[in-house]
C-alpha cells in the first residue's frame, strides 16, 4: 500500500512540476499511443472472413443473407452483394445449414452440376433434356460475364432424337436469349453479334437468323444487329466521311499554297470531289502469236514421216501423154529402182494471256475547285493561279474544272472577331497579372505569419527559461533562509537576476504576475 502511495505521490509531483506546454505534449502523446495500440489490437483480434459463396445470383444472395440474419451469423458482403464472407470456423457448418434449406438454388446449372446428378436408369429423352439444360447453363454463365449484362436466360429448342423416327433434315434449331442489363448500360451491335455467334457455334446446325435476343425493356436487339439496312447506312456514312476528308485535304493544300502568296485571310477555297466507290473487276483474255514475223505460236506437237524404197523390179517408164497411155502391147522394162518421201506436221498453240484487274474504290470521277482572291485579278494572274492550283490537286483537263475570281472581301465580321479575340487576350493577360500579384501577396502573408509565429515561439521559450531560472533562485533562496546562512557564492546568481531585470524588466514583471496569480 505504501508502495502504491509513493508511486502516486511521485506521479503527482512529476505532473505538477511540468509546465502547460509539457502537459499538453504528454496528453497528446498518451492519446496517440493508446489509439495506435487499440488499432493494432483490433486488427490482430478481428476475425478473418473467408468466402462462403462467390458469384451468387441476386435472389440466392438475398435468401442466404436472410437466413444468416435469422441465425445471427456474422457475415460481410463484397462484389456488389454477389460474394458472402463468413468466419472460417463457421464456413462449413453454415454451408451444411444452408444446404438443408436448399440454398443456393443457382440460376444456371452447367455440365458439371447436371452430370454429377446423373442416376442409373436415365432414359435417352432425359439425357437429351439434361444436355440441353447444361448447354443453356454454360452459355448463360458465359453471357453473364459481359460487363453490361446483369443476368441472362437462354432457351434452346432442338429436334428430338429417337431411334425409330428419321430426323427431319429441313428442321433448324432456334434459340431465345433474355438479357437483364445493368442500370446505365446499353448493348452495342458488336456485343449482340458476339452473343449470337456464341450460340450459333455452340449449337449444331444453328443459324444466326434463328437466334433472338431480347432485353428487359422488350427490345429485340438481334433485329438491330442483323439488319442489312444498318450495314448499308454505315457503309454510306463511311463513304461520305472519306469523301469529306479528301475534299478537306485538297482544300487545305490549296489554301496554304495561296496564303503564302497573298497572305492569310485573303484567300477563299472550296473543293468539291466526286469519288467512285463502285467495286469493279475486269477480266480480259488476249490471244497473240509468239512470233509476230512468222505468225507462228508455241509448238504444241510435231509429226515427221520419212519413207525410203530401193530394189529390183519394174521401172516406171514411157512417154507422158494420152497417146502413150493407150492400151497396147507395151514392153515392160526391168531394173533397179529407188523412191523417197518425207512429211512433217506441226501443231501450234496460240499465246493466251489472262488478266484480272480489280479497280480500287474511291477513284476520282471529277474535281471542281473554286478560288476567290481578295483583290482584282487580270487574265494572266488568273491563268497563273489556275496553273498552280492544277498542279497542287493533280488537274485533269478532261475531267476537272478550276474557277479563279478576284474581288474584295467584306471583312467586317472578321475584324469584329479579331477585336473580340484581342479583347479576350488582354483580359487573359490582366487576369494573369492579378494572379501573379495574388500569389506574391499570399507568399508575403505566409512569410509574415510564419515569422510572427517563430518570434512568438522564441519569446515563449525565453519566458519559460526565465521562469525556470527564477524558480531555481526562489528554491535556492528558501534553502538559504532555512539554513540562516547566506553564502558569498550566491551573490553571482542575484547579480545575474538583477542584470536580467534591468535589461528586460517587462519579462520579469510577467513572471512575478504569474507567481502572484498562482498564489
Amino acid at each position: 500500500m505504501d508502495y502504491i502511495q509513493r508511486i502516486k505521490h511521485q506521479a503527482l509531483e512529476f505532473w505538477q512540476s511540468r509546465d502547460r506546454a509539457q502537459k499538453i505534449k504528454i496528453i497528446v502523446s498518451t492519446i496517440i499511443v493508446v489509439s495506435v495500440l487499440s488499432a493494432i489490437i483490433y486488427l490482430i483480434s478481428r476475425p478473418k472472413y473467408v468466402p462462403l459463396y462467390s458469384d451468387l445470383d441476386i435472389k440466392d444472395a438475398g435468401e442466404i443473407v436472410k437466413k444468416l440474419d435469422d441465425n445471427k451469423i456474422p457475415y460481410r458482403l463484397e462484389d456488389g452483394g454477389k460474394t458472402i464472407l463468413v468466419d472460417p470456423e463457421q464456413k462449413y457448418k453454415t454451408r451444411l445449414m444452408l444446404a438443408q434449406e436448399g440454398l443456393p438454388k443457382g440460376g444456371s446449372m452447367g455440365f458439371d452440376e447436371i452430370f454429377n446428378k446423373t442416376r442409373l436408369g436415365t432414359t435417352d429423352w432425359e439425357r437429351q433434356i439434361q444436355y440441353n439444360q447444361a448447354l443453356q447453363g454454360e452459355l448463360t454463365k458465359a453471357i453473364e460475364k459481359m460487363e453490361a449484362v446483369e443476368s441472362a436466360r437462354i432457351y434452346i429448342v432442338q429436334q428430338e432424337k429417337t431411334l425409330f423416327i428419321e430426323p427431319d433434315s429441313s428442321y433448324e434449331p432456334s434459340a431465345a436469349v433474355f438479357l437483364e442489363l445493368k442500370p446505365g448500360f446499353e448493348m452495342t451491335k458488336e456485343e449482340v453479334m458476339g452473343i449470337i455467334n456464341l450460340i450459333t457455334y455452340s449449337v449444331k446446325n444453328m443459324k444466326p437468323e434463328n437466334v433472338t435476343v431480347v432485353d428487359q425493356y422488350g427490345r429485340t436487339l438481334s433485329n438491330i444487329a442483323l439488319s442489312p439496312e444498318e450495314d448499308s447506312q454505315e457503309l454510306i456514312n463511311n463513304q461520305l466521311v472519306i469523301q469529306k476528308n479528301f475534299q478537306n485535304q485538297l482544300q487545305a493544300s490549296v489554301q496554304s499554297l495561296l496564303e503564302q502568296i497573298f497572305g492569310p485571310g485573303n484567300i477563299a477555297v472550296r473543293v468539291n470531289a466526286q469519288l467512285n466507290f463502285d467495286k469493279k473487276t475486269v477480266q480480259s483474255k488476249l490471244f497473240t502469236p509468239i512470233n509476230e514475223e512468222t505468225g507462228e505460236g508455241i509448238v504444241r506437237s510435231i509429226q515427221e514421216l520419212k519413207e525410203h524404197f530401193s530394189g529390183t523390179g519394174a521401172v516406171p517408164g514411157g512417154t507422158p501423154g494420152v497417146d502413150a497411155n493407150i492400151p497396147g502391147y507395151a514392153q515392160i522394162q526391168t531394173g533397179d529402182s529407188e523412191q523417197q518421201r518425207s512429211e512433217v506436221i506441226k501443231n501450234f498453240d496460240i499465246n493466251e494471256i489472262h488478266e484480272n484487274l480489280t479497280v480500287a474504290q474511291g477513284a476520282v470521277n471529277k474535281l471542281t475547285v473554286s478560288v476567290v482572291v481578295n483583290r482584282e485579278l487580270n487574265d494572266s494572274e488568273k491563268d497563273s493561279i489556275a496553273f498552280m492550283v492544277g498542279n497542287a490537286i493533280g488537274y485533269d483537263p478532261e475531267r476537272d474544272q478550276i474557277s479563279i475570281e478576284g474581288m474584295e472581301f467584306k471583312n467586317d465580321m472578321a475584324k469584329l472577331f479579331a477585336d473580340e479575340l484581342a479583347r479576350q487576350q488582354r483580359e487573359k493577360e490582366r487576369l494573369r497579372y492579378f494572379k501573379i500579384i495574388g500569389i506574391a501577396l499570399t507568399a508575403i502573408l505566409v512569410f509574415i505569419v510564419t515569422r510572427t509565429i517563430v518570434n512568438r515561439r522564441k519569446i515563449k521559450l525565453e519566458e519559460e527559461k526565465l521562469a525556470q531560472e527564477m524558480l531555481a533562485m526562489q528554491q535556492a533562496a528558501a534553502t538559504t533562509m532555512q539554513e540562516e546562512a547566506i553564502e558569498v557564492q550566491d551573490s553571482g546568481a542575484y547579480d545575474k537576476i538583477e542584470k536580467h531585470a534591468r535589461r528586460q524588466p517587462e519579462d520579469v514583471a510577467k513572471v512575478l504576475k504569474t507567481w502572484l496569480s498562482e498564489d
